[in-house]
């Protein structure tokens, strides 16, 4: 098993997305606790397991200490890349210094590389119709869209709304990109 997962748009905090994604909750308070739990059954809880966070992971009307406790409630190590709600994110500097490593900026598409049995992993929160080497047969996954842009070629939205709100395993990944044609050759 890698030691790597990738996820994205958890929306802890978020009323209206329970009505906004039709999700299958009675309440946030559920919803955060479905989504820890389903982490935490998939994530190991051992600080050699890394988790990224494609964005928009807490919502703004949080505080910084009830973003921090679900944060420490998670298992494994975290890294963080800005999607376009991370309004909290930007002004808790503590929050921040929870996590392994916090790129880009909020509202602004930003990308992270990873390899993962050679192949190349580009992963934002936006999707992008190329991307690095996708014409080369990388692939990128994204959040932003909770499950409703069409995928194209070896790309597709990893956030929580569309894989039963918990994260991918690179395996799991690797299995959905052999599935998958390229679009883009050139």
């Amino acid at each position: 098993m890698s030691d790597t997962f990738i996820t994205s748009d958890e929306h802890y905090g978020h009323n209206n997305i329970l009505h906004f994604c039709n999700r299958p909750f009675a309440s946030v308070e559920e919803m955060r606790e479905i989504i820890i739990e389903r982490h935490n059954k998939k994530v190991p809880n051992k600080k050699s397991f890394l988790t990224i966070h494609a964005g928009d992971m807490f919502w703004q009307t949080m505080t910084g200490p009830e973003a921090f406790s679900i944060l420490s409630r998670l298992h494994g190590r975290h890294a963080f890349l800005y999607g376009n709600h991370d309004e909290l994110m930007e002004r808790d500097n503590f929050l921040r210094m929870g996590f392994e490593w916090v790129r880009g900026v909020n509202k602004e598409n930003t990308s992270h590389s990873v390899k993962f049995n050679k192949h190349l992993l580009v992963i934002s929160h936006f999707a992008q119709r190329i991307w690095p080497n996708s014409h080369k047969g990388s692939w990128h996954v994204y959040g932003h869209s909770h499950g409703e842009l069409p995928e194209l070629g070896h790309s597709f939205d990893i956030g929580v709304d569309g894989h039963d709100f918990e994260p991918w395993s690179l395996e799991e990944i690797e299995a959905k990109m052999a599935t998958t044609v390229s679009h883009h050759v050139i």
